[in-house]
């Protein structure tokens, strides 16, 4: 890993918030995701966005969130957190890359 970024976000229902922090990476790295959120009974996906524009993501129903994901193509990519229930949701955590 080679940097840290703490976030706290409010997301709005059936949408999607990405980061105004963009950050390099090659292929097979790796970026770890840690965060909480609330309400914890909301579906949230967190992810990437690739230099490609699109989405790239995981999903979680509990509350919380600590998985990395591996990126298979070289570029600037941007942190994003896709809210898929009707309410806001209040996000914080860190990223890590």
């Amino acid at each position: 890993m080679r940097a840290t970024g703490h976030f706290d976000m409010e997301v709005p229902g059936n949408s999607t918030v990405k980061a105004d922090k963009e950050f390099p990476l090659e292929i097979g790295e790796t970026v770890a995701i840690n965060a909480v959120y609330s309400p914890q009974t909301a579906s949230v996906d967190f992810g990437l966005i690739a230099p490609d524009g699109l989405f790239y993501g995981l999903n979680t129903t509990t509350g919380s969130f600590d998985k990395a994901i591996k990126v298979s193509q070289r570029g600037r990519y941007y942190f994003a957190v896709k809210n898929n229930s009707s309410e806001t949701i209040n996000v914080s955590g860190y990223v890590n890359y």
